[in-house]
């Protein structure tokens, strides 16, 4: 298989679920908000706008919406939320359906994949906090006053790991492509 600078990003980005407290450059924000920026969207629709979240107390609520939400999922008590707060930075990616009605949720989840593709190629770490269900959606929508109609995809938050996460896997290429058709 062709190695590539791409391919060793995509391979080593792992989700980081406590940060330190070194503050995110702005530097390095703006790069993670430009590469959202160029997520690919239909007919270049753009749907996206991404809400940058440095206030401590907005953060710990939205890490206390991520409590709950891991919570209900795993039954137990997840480390997701509590070092939600953590993070020096926290990018909600927000889609507005009227700009894009039958593909806003895939071009958010681009515009998020990319910008956690370029955290981690800055040294950066994120993990990915869905809100799956519309209760933690509209708590979000309250926390950021965030206007009715448009969709919270994901809350990004960024920083620096607190520790080194391990070497991820994936299943062999042989058990998951097929050409053609999905029959074996």
């Amino acid at each position: 298989m062709k190695e590539n600078e791409v391919l060793k990003v995509i391979r080593g980005r792992r989700s980081v679920l406590r940060f330190d407290t070194t503050p995110v450059s702005d530097g390095d924000l703006e790069a993670i908000l430009e590469a959202g920026r160029w997520a690919p969207s239909f007919a270049n629709a753009q749907p996206w706008t991404f809400v940058v979240v440095r206030d401590e107390e907005k953060k710990r609520k939205l890490g206390q919406v991520i409590e709950r939400i891991a919570f209900a999922h795993r039954g137990q008590m997840a480390l997701s939320g509590k070092g939600f707060g953590d993070a020096p930075v926290v990018v909600a990616v927000v889609v507005d359906p009227l700009k894009d009605p039958q593909h806003h949720i895939e071009a958010g989840a681009a515009a998020a994949q990319n910008m956690a593709l370029m955290a981690h190629s800055l040294g950066l770490a994120c993990f990915w906090a869905g809100l799956a269900r519309k209760g933690p959606e509209e708590e979000v929508r309250k926390i950021l006053r965030l206007p009715r109609g448009v969709r919270v995809v994901a809350l990004l938050p960024l920083g620096r790991p607190a520790y080194t996460p391990r070497d991820g896997e994936r299943a062999p290429l042989s058990e998951i492509v097929r050409y053609e058709v999905l029959e074996k």
